[in-house]
């Protein structure tokens, strides 16, 4: 199956609506010390960089030794890398930041399949777009979105895709993938943001529906990229994970501490790896047709609270002795909330039990660090207000 056809794939995997989406970026300005790895190829016939999928069980534990291999849990990974910025720009209601690292491998979902993304020898890097609200600082979902490269003096098109949604502990929620080079040179980019799929709601009620672009110089040369340190850690292997890097006003993606989410405070229930944060708003918040309350599940990683997007979750709603809603969540975004998952549910009041059921897991590209971690999921069940 072509690349292109497996993307568009994992996008309509389990009917989950489309709303957001290395192992380790440190900063280009990252003062500490590291080895360089070597991006021009060594033989003059190897002129592209490409990247192979394939379903394997070996790759995904090459850098778990004090992890077990079937812990589904977020880790440490092995080393971090630095990276560069080829800038930001403003794009209709987006801000966007074009940055790029060194080559990655990694994993991609279909359904409940993970495939591992090898690297091939060649000429290229890692190319990242970051993609937020300016007002509110929220990363917004776009799903996968298209990408031209030209070559800048030409104007020939070197590569046109579709990167993936992306998570990383240090880059955040993220889109990219491996770019592949004829040469040094400089190459222009362009990223084309179509609207959002996800549900809008409150301030954001009718905002992304406009397909906009953005555009970028981006330089590939050798010393540039030879020159990106590679960071090795200790606590490679153990369960947590990196801090979120921080640069140029880009927001982490971080979501709010449950706490501080807006309306009623339900509870918190975990279940493979993630943290699943539960409010109540009243009355439901523009962009709901409806005036009852809204159920909202906030589903985030531990330790760096990034959302899970592409996820297919069903709640299901009992006062002890009738079902008040038994339904699909479908996704949303919300300038207070983040990306999340919610419904109006008629009659909800606290002290009534939720029961949250995983059908899909979050159809979302991992870095290390990610890849063992948001599989597989019991059912979780709380009680509205009991503060867990």
């Amino acid at each position: 199956m072509r690349k292109e056809s497996t993307r568009r794939s994992f996008l309509a995997a389990g009917g989950v609506a489309l709303a957001t989406a290395i192992a380790g970026c440190a900063s280009e300005d990252d003062a500490d010390p590291g080895t360089n790895r070597t991006t021009e190829p060594t033989s003059s016939t190897a002129t592209s960089t490409r990247t192979t999928t394939e379903t394997t069980e070996e790759a995904p534990g090459r850098d778990l030794p004090n992890v077990a291999r079937d812990d589904r849990v977020v880790y440490v990974p092995a080393h971090r890398d630095g990276m560069r910025m080829a800038g930001t720009a403003d794009a209709g209601p987006y801000r966007v930041m074009m940055s790029y690292t060194l080559l990655h491998d990694f994993w991609v979902l279909t359904g409940q399949e993970v495939s591992y993304v090898r690297i091939e020898n060649g000429r290229g890097m890692h190319l990242m777009a970051s993609v937020w609200d300016p007002e509110y600082g929220q990363v917004i979902p776009l799903g996968s979105p298209p990408v031209e490269v030209r070559d800048a003096a030409s104007g020939d098109v070197v590569t046109e895709k579709s990167l993936w949604p992306m998570l990383s502990q240090q880059m955040g929620p993220h889109f990219g993938d491996n770019v592949a080079f004829p040469g040094e040179g400089e190459y222009a980019v362009r990223l084309t943001l179509d609207p959002v799929s996800a549900r809008q709601l409150g301030d954001y009620s009718g905002r992304f529906t406009e397909s906009v672009t953005a555009e970028f110089d981006l330089p590939f040369r050798y010393d540039i990229m030879n020159n990106i340190r590679e960071q090795f850690l200790e606590e490679s292997g153990q369960q947590g994970a990196l801090e979120p890097m921080e640069t140029m006003g880009r927001p982490t993606g971080a979501l709010p501490e449950p706490a501080a989410l807006p309306g009623r405070h339900g509870g918190v229930v975990r279940s493979g790896d993630a943290t699943f944060a539960v409010q109540v708003l009243e009355p439901s918040p523009a962009g709901v047709d409806s005036a009852a309350p809204y159920l909202a599940v906030s589903a985030r990683t531990p330790y760096n609270r990034y959302p899970l997007p592409f996820m297919g979750l069903r709640a299901t709603v009992t006062d002890g002795s009738e079902t008040r809603f038994r339904d699909t969540l479908p996704a949303g975004i919300h300038p207070e909330l983040g990306y999340h998952y919610g419904a109006a549910v008629p009659d909800i009041a606290m002290g009534d039990d939720v029961t949250l059921e995983v059908g899909a897991p979050p159809q979302v590209a991992r870095h290390r660090g990610y890849q063992t971690a948001f599989m597989e999921f019991e059912a979780m069940t709380l009680t509205l207000g009991d503060g867990k």
